[in-house]
């Protein structure tokens, strides 16, 4: 099957864009990234440098490295002498003032910032995209992806760097007045780049912090210092801490077979296909509401 009619098929299962307004700042990424076994075209493609080192790039995780525990805390409420106290009236109160701001204002999209940039095993508007190219025997599929993710300033976005055996791509999506795509996706290079879990944790908690409605009442609680420092309120994913990546690990400069590097400006609730001769990846970004 020719390039043509790719471009057909793809066509066929883009998504319609519903809307151009923003009704919220979190999207659902799916990546389907192929190898292209015919060559197209009579171009020489000849092995490439690929330096990210000046990037700042975060690397998707399978679960929160450390989470509260919850059945914990819970149990903490009935604990003598620690100074955890929420009384009836004050649990009121605070229903209360969220009733008063909701009747005050439309209710806003509540966002998910908890599983950011987490995986997801399945896709779903690229589905049919990836079971029409698995058929071909033109094409290779060499991975699929999908993610949560806030559209942030072109300064503040980070690269999403996913590697799979010596393959790997690196996907920007950022807001300026419009929405756009940095995408660079290789074939055989040996790449490392740091987690950065500490940037995914700001990105997490300043979304958390802008969440909260501006004429919500500050309120304190006193919280007892020894339940803060008991070891059963934090659960760490030991299998995630081993695994991260050092510096003395990182290798963020070598030689790639192919390259592909592309940036455009996108709509949301559309599918976009990046084409090379020997690499494809298609992109879908869409509302997370959908």
């Amino acid at each position: 099957m020719n390039s043509f009619n790719l471009h057909l098929i793809f066509f066929i299962f883009t998504l319609s864009s519903l809307t151009q307004a923003e009704i919220n700042k979190e999207y659902v990424i799916e990546v389907i990234m192929f190898e292209q076994l015919e060559l197209i075209g009579d171009e020489i493609l000849k092995p490439q440098i690929l330096d990210i080192s000046n990037i700042n790039s975060v690397t998707l995780f399978d679960e929160p490295q450390i989470r509260i525990n919850e059945e914990k805390i819970s149990q903490s409420f009935n604990h003598a002498g620690t100074n955890l106290i929420l009384d009836q009236a004050f649990k009121e109160k605070i229903i209360d003032t969220q009733n008063e701001t909701l009747d005050e204002k439309k209710p806003l999209k509540k966002i998910n910032e908890k599983i950011w940039f987490e995986k997801q095993a399945n896709l779903n508007q690229l589905d049919n995209i990836y079971r029409r190219l698995d058929r071909r025997q033109e094409y290779r599929i060499l991975h699929k992806q999908s993610w949560l993710q806030p559209a942030l300033e072109k300064e503040s976005a980070p690269f999403v760097h996913e590697i799979f055996e010596n393959n790997g791509f690196l996907i920007k999506l950022y807001k300026s007045r419009y929405l756009h795509l940095e995408v660079m996706a290789y074939i055989d290079g040996d790449l490392k780049s740091a987690h950065n879990e500490d940037l995914i944790k700001e990105i997490k908690f300043e979304a958390l912090q802008s969440s909260i409605p501006k004429d919500i009442k500050n309120h304190s609680i006193e919280i007892d210092k020894e339940l803060i420092n008991l070891p059963e309120i934090f659960i760490q994913n030991f299998e995630m801490l081993k695994d991260s990546t050092t510096s003395s690990q990182l290798i963020e400069v070598g030689e790639v077979k192919y390259l592909l590097s592309e940036q455009r400006r996108i709509f949301k609730n559309e599918s976009h296909y990046f084409d090379h001769p020997k690499i494809g990846i298609i992109i879908s970004v869409y509302d997370s509401s959908l």
